[in-house]
């Protein structure tokens, strides 16, 4: 069944998580992470994967995924403790008002593992709870839930409440990808899943479960990326799950090809829509490095598609690339610069004479060609430790 979110993310808040220290990540309806390699744009998509993984599958499987905590930690001096890692999402709900969800987890001594230090919920609208290790405490006195140190309790207790309900199933539904063309190719069983996988290995599935509006929404834009597309169906063979398309060919006539027969392009420009198209539809959709393997004239025609799906739910994008930083949706305000400095990396935003100054035809690509893209000084931070979990 489809559905627009309306508990919708609209922060991101990391301590000690991998190369940031402190940073807070405010998000636009479109955003665009900038910065050189390894500046730290994928480890901000992977932070809000974490959280979506650990309230949907378990905590535990979500850092074993990782490597497990010290693969997630900071990296710390040679001498001194060792971080305790924190992170923190903040929504707006529907019908007014925002929600703060997070946790902290630490080393837990007595069994050289990990515990969940910390776990909060603050909300404007609905109740409230805050977990220690040992302790719960909640506006709602009628849930007191058993306390594993290495399990969250939300996911536990969320059905007591509808707001909480609403709230779990936007962080479950946060979807992000890093699309590979092989895997969308892949032909594989036919399976289950009806959310977009990271690289797209199931886009056949996901594509078969379309209604005929999504359908046409994405064989339209997939016709401008690619002349002649008529259709892009899925369908099933001998147990596996086949994508084909349909394309104009001589004289009128139709072609048919399978997917390992198109190219990379198509084959990423499908995951993208079918990303912004997916049903369930998402909460937020991060797409890691959108340029890869895309024509220049692909990136207007997907930009113009993330412009549009950003009126149902947020999009986050990253890219180093001048060209998508071009097209009229890569305004200053959702610009966000990853930078490394001082030994972690950092979120910037544009400067206000940058901000100033970026009026047609100047451009965010221009000024990154020119090396003139100027942030603010100081990056996005939460502050201190004890502001971390609160609700400005």
């Amino acid at each position: 069944m489809k559905r627009t979110f309306h508990a919708k993310l609209n922060q991101l808040r990391l301590r000690h998580y991998r190369a940031f220290s402190d940073a807070r990540l405010v998000l636009d309806d479109v955003t665009f992470l900038v910065g050189r390699n390894g500046a730290g744009k994928s480890t901000l998509m992977d932070a809000l994967s974490f959280v979506s993984e650990a309230v949907t599958d378990s905590l535990s499987t979500a850092l074993e995924r990782r490597g497990n905590l010290e693969s997630v930690r900071q990296r710390q001096p040679a001498q001194g403790a060792r971080y305790d890692v924190s992170v923190a999402v903040r929504l707006q709900l529907d019908e007014g008002g925002s929600a703060l969800y997070g946790f902290k987890i630490g080393t837990d001594r007595a069994n050289r593992s990990y515990a969940v230090k910390q776990e909060v919920l603050r909300a404007e609208s609905m109740p409230e709870f805050e977990r220690s290790r040992k302790e719960f405490r909640s506006s709602d006195p009628s849930v007191q839930p058993a306390l594993d140190p290495e399990t969250l309790v939300f996911p536990l207790i969320a059905g007591s409440n509808e707001s909480w309900k609403r709230i779990i199933e936007a962080l479950r539904l946060i979807s992000v990808h890093q699309f590979s063309p092989q895997a969308i190719r892949s032909e594989p069983l036919i399976g289950s899943e009806q959310r977009l996988s990271r690289d797209g290995h199931n886009a056949g599935d996901v594509l078969k479960r379309l209604d005929d509006d999504d359908d046409e929404w994405i064989t339209q834009r997939l016709s401008i990326v690619i002349p002649g597309i008529r259709l892009v169906s899925a369908f099933a063979r001998q147990g596996r799950r086949v994508i084909r398309f349909a394309q104009r060919g001589k004289d009128r006539q139709t072609n048919y090809f399978s997917a390992p027969m198109m190219s990379d392009g198509t084959m990423r420009s499908l995951g993208i829509l079918l990303a912004l198209r997916q049903t369930p539809r998402p909460s937020i959709v991060l797409i890691d490095e959108i340029e890869d393997s895309l024509h220049p004239h692909a990136h207007g025609v997907l930009l113009d598609a993330i412009e549009a799906a950003s009126d149902e739910f947020p999009v986050v994008v990253s890219t180093h690339n001048p060209e998508i930083l071009s097209h009229p949706s890569a305004s200053g305000n959702r610009i966000r610069v990853i930078q490394w400095n001082n030994g972690a990396s950092g979120i910037y935003h544009l400067s206000e004479p940058v901000l100033a100054n970026l009026k047609p035809p100047q451009t965010v690509g221009r000024l990154l060609r020119s090396n003139a893209l100027w942030t603010e000084d100081q990056p996005s931070t939460v502050g201190i430790e004890a502001d971390f979990f609160k609700m400005p």
